[in-house]
């Protein structure tokens, strides 16, 4: 199957015979190829104002029986192209053993947490920090390192809240423990290649059950994001296997301060109540260790 960069090679090679409206699809497919590959037909139609049928044999001129084919094939080939292997071989091409592998590592991932902050719809920001200030509880979920992740979002939200918890990863699945949520609570969901199906069906179950579901993934074709209320995209590439999480605590950093400034009252009480329990049980590291 050919890569991302041919499939974008077929429809410039292309250009120039198409109609007005043609080019304008194949601009669109140009620029925002995970939008078509997540996108029906008809809501491409509605957001370009085009016809079905323009669309159609766009797809027909770059040698497809229809959309369909075209978007299922896009769809394998930005799941091939973005792929964790491919990605690897890709750096084995490009670095030698004496590469600065720390500095390119540290500015990959300052890459990776700007352009995720460009990206960012501040509207949809706004929107997930209502969901959980409103939100009678907060509940947090991811398996493998989304786990780990969940629990910190979970750290920092409660310490504005004091209403947040991650799901364990105990004797009950994913999917049994959101059977407890109410349509009043809200779900934090983060989702990360490899997907995990448990959570991708406990998502879906609460999406059934009426909560509110914000989730930080790493593409819009991510299957987390059908069910979600507010999705967010991290960026988060890497020249290894494995997926960077600097644009992701960027993201549960920001929703965490969001949700404090909107609400000061309840954070304010928080933070006091935490304080005098790390007094009352814990110690303060100026008065123990410079006295």
């Amino acid at each position: 199957m050919a890569d991302l960069s041919y499939y974008k090679k077929i429809i410039l090679d292309n250009f120039d015979k198409l109609t007005k409206n043609q080019k304008k699809i194949a601009q669109f497919l140009l620029d925002h190829p995970e939008e078509i590959a997540l996108s029906s037909i008809e809501n491409i139609a509605e957001k370009l104002n085009v016809g079905k049928a323009t669309i159609v044999r766009l797809a027909q001129t770059l040698g497809y029986k229809g959309f369909l084919e075209l978007k299922t094939e896009l769809s394998n080939k930005l799941r091939d192209d973005l792929s964790p292997t491919q990605k690897f071989k890709n750096a084995l091409k490009t670095h030698t053993d004496k590469s600065d592998f720390i500095r390119t590592l540290a500015t990959n991932e300052m890459n990776n947490i700007q352009k995720t902050i460009e990206n960012l719809d501040r509207d949809q920001f706004n929107k997930a920090v209502r969901i959980f200030v409103s939100a009678t509880n907060i509940f947090t979920m991811g398996l493998g390192i989304s786990s780990f992740l969940a629990e910190i979002a979970s750290y920092y939200l409660n310490r504005v809240t004091m209403r947040a918890r991650a799901f364990t990863h105990g004797s009950l699945t994913l999917e049994e423990q959101i059977i407890s949520l109410k349509k009043d609570d809200a779900l934090l969901v983060i989702s990360l290649p490899p997907y995990s199906y448990q959570t991708i069906e406990a998502t879906e179950t609460a999406q059934y059950k009426g909560v509110k579901i914000v989730s930080i993934t790493d593409k819009i074709t991510s299957p987390i994001a059908q069910y979600c209320d507010v999705v967010f995209i991290a960026e988060t590439n890497n020249i290894v296997f494995i997926n960077t999480v600097g644009a992701i605590l960027t993201i549960i950093y920001s929703l965490a301060a969001g949700i404090g400034l909107s609400d000061r009252a309840t954070s304010l009480t928080a933070l006091s109540l935490f304080e005098k329990v790390e007094s009352d049980y814990g110690f303060d590291i100026h008065s123990d260790f410079f006295k």
